[in-house]
């Protein structure tokens, strides 16, 4: 089965010349609209536990609250922008096998753990193994580099092609389980700073 791209309905170009069909090839690689409504799901869920935790932050913590709410508004972009991806990948538009954000979004969320690292990412790490952990500093770089995780899992999600090239697909999928990662992290540390069990 092909695509067919029917030409004007009078069969005729701007400058008047004799349009045919363009005929696209079976099996044309496009967006996954499963990807995309997965991930949105997942920045819902993400959301809504973020939330849950942040309910239970102290009145006297403005700073992890703003760090709290700031992921939030990052994560219901994501929903939002996967949520139309989803809708509109469902058309099955053809496109190439592999595109340039993919490297993109790998590059992004690199530099988002980098920045998460150096605010205090790791040493939170090394705190809450030694039942002192700090959610600032679990989520502190996150906050701060919100637009690099977020565009990196939009331009991931976006950039994966069913039907793609193996390589493309495998560079998205590395920057979604990165970004996945490090907001699974922060999430769980709202959590657990909510249940009063870290500072």
């Amino acid at each position: 089965m092909s695509v067919v791209l029917p030409p004007s309905p009078d069969g005729t170009g701007a400058s008047g010349e004799r349009l045919t069909p363009i005929v696209l090839p079976a099996g044309a690689p496009t967006r996954s609209p499963v990807l995309l409504l997965g991930v949105g799901i997942a920045a819902i869920v993400a959301l809504l536990a973020n939330t849950v935790g942040l309910v239970g932050f102290p009145y006297n913590a403005p700073v992890e609250q703003v760090y709290a709410l700031g992921i939030n508004v990052d994560l219901l972009a994501i929903a939002v922008v996967s949520g139309i991806g989803a809708y509109v990948a469902r058309r099955g538009y053809p496109l190439r096998a592999a595109t340039p954000i993919t490297t993109v979004a790998v590059a992004l969320v690199a530099a988002s753990a980098v920045v998460w690292a150096i605010a205090g990412g790791l040493g939170s790490i090394v705190g809450l193994a030694l039942g002192s952990g700090r959610y600032m500093y679990a989520s502190g770089g996150l906050f701060f580099g919100g637009a690099l995780w977020v565009l990196a899992v939009i331009f991931a999600s976006h950039g994966y092609r069913r039907g793609g090239s193996r390589q493309n697909n495998l560079i998205a999928i590395v920057a979604l389980g990165v970004a996945a990662s490090l907001v699974l992290y922060a999430v769980v540390s709202s959590v657990i700073y909510g249940l009063g069990l870290t500072d």
